[in-house]
Order: C-alpha cells, then structure tokens, then sequence
C-alpha cells in the first residue's frame, strides 16, 4: 500500500498563543490528519528552520507530544511518530466507544439545521476526496465531521479526551482507508449518523456512531494483521542466505 507524506507548513502567528503553544496545536493537527507515517523520525532542528523559530519553543512543544504519547523517544533519543500494536488500537477504541457515544447522547438535542447541512455537505467532501485516493483529505474530513457532533456535547474534558487518543492513532488511521473503500457499504455509517441528528435521535445517534467506530477499528485491525504477516526486507534476506 503506498501513501505519500507531504511534508506539512507552518504558520506562527506574532500575537495570542506563546509560540511553543502556536507550534503544538499546528503539529499535532499535522500528526493527526496523517501528515507524519507510523515511525517516520521528527528533527526538531529541521522544525524550527521550517517554521523560522529558534529550537527552544519547537523542542518544548515536541516534548509536550511526548509527554502525551502521541511521540516517543527511542534507545537512540531520536524522536518519532510510533506505530500502534492492535492491543493498543483495541484499548484506544474501547475508551472511545464510551466516551463518544456518551457525547453522541448529548450532542443529539442540540443539532440545528445549520449543523445537520454541515454533516451532509462534509460527507460529500469526504467521499470525493476518497474516490481521488485523497486519503490526508479523507481523514481530516472524518475528523471534522466527528468533532462537529462532540462540541455539541458541551463537555470540555471529554472533548479533550477524544481529541488525545484520536491524536494517538492519526497517523496509522490513513492505512485504513484504502481497506474500508473496498467495501463502500462501510461509508453508509455516516450516512446513518447525518440521519440520527437530523432526527435529533439520542439513541439512533449513539448507536450509528458506534457501528461507524466499529467499521474503522476492523479496517485498522485488518492494516495492523497484514503488516504483521508481511516479512521485511530484512528478515527476507537474512532468511534467503
């Protein structure tokens, strides 16, 4: 499977947010819409000279990632976007199922018309751009379309919650696409959830979201089983002699 990573721009901006602040929410927007492969290496040094920043605020905002598991230090003190095993992926789609379909709950009487129109409209953007193997585009528009519910839950810590372990699994959440768009069927569970908040249905909501999050963790359990099984170039090699 071969999924280009683009290199992401930054922007810092000269008021509100100190820069460290300013350059977390950037690169963690970055890590979560697959802008970074599983294990790909981040160079703080090379950061700051995108950005035109010194090290200090960009250091300080990459060690705040780390500190939130979403990067990791290796034996070698390089930093990387690590890859998810399927235990993790498991553990990270149970707390969601909780705390998402919870906010689905809450989210649901509060659905304007305006709101609804979004879900639909972002559900067109999202199946153009999965037709066109936009798969940065296709996970972002995911992303968009879930946070418009939850904000709707007025539930500030839990928001934050979601928002941390979609960060977790963003960069491997790419890999799934390409699975679930052999089976378009699975793209129906969005379509089930526009319906549930227009009918401004709590339960309906709660159970189409969970169906959803269903579909995607057996598209990424299938990704994960598939690399697993695939021997690497190395272990080819050292098998061949």
């Amino acid at each position: 499977m071969d999924l280009s990573f683009d290199a992401p721009s930054y922007e810092l901006l000269s008021r509100g947010d100190t820069l460290a602040e300013q350059f977390y929410k950037q690169l963690a927007r970055a890590i979560s819409s697959g802008s970074y492969a599983p294990n790909q290496r981040l160079n703080i040094r090379r950061l700051a000279d995108e950005i035109g920043a010194s090290v200090t605020p960009v250091r300080e905002a990459v060690l705040r990632l780390v500190a939130d598991g979403v990067l990791r230090i290796t034996d070698k003190n390089a930093i990387i976007v690590p890859e998810r095993s399927e235990t993790e992926i498991d553990e990270i789609f149970e707390i969601r199922r909780t705390l998402e379909g919870d906010m689905a709950v809450s989210a649901a009487p509060h659905f304007s018309d305006k709101d609804v129109a979004f879900l639909a409209d972002t559900q067109e953007q999202f199946l153009t751009a999965l037709d066109a193997g936009n798969y940065k585009e296709v996970l972002q528009l995911n992303s968009d379309f879930h946070f418009s519910i939850y904000t709707h839950a007025s539930s500030p810590l839990r928001l934050e919650i979601v928002r941390m372990l979609w960060l977790r699994i963003g960069p491997t959440l790419c890999y799934m696409y390409p699975i679930l768009h052999k089976g378009r069927s699975a793209h129906r569970r969005h379509e089930d959830i526009i319906e549930a908040a227009r009918l401004r249905d709590p339960e309906a909501l709660r159970t189409a979201l969970l169906a959803d999050l269903a579909s995607s963790q057996h598209a990424l359990r299938q990704y994960i089983r598939s690399r697993v099984a695939k021997p690497s170039r190395r272990s080819r090699a050292t098998t061949s002699k």
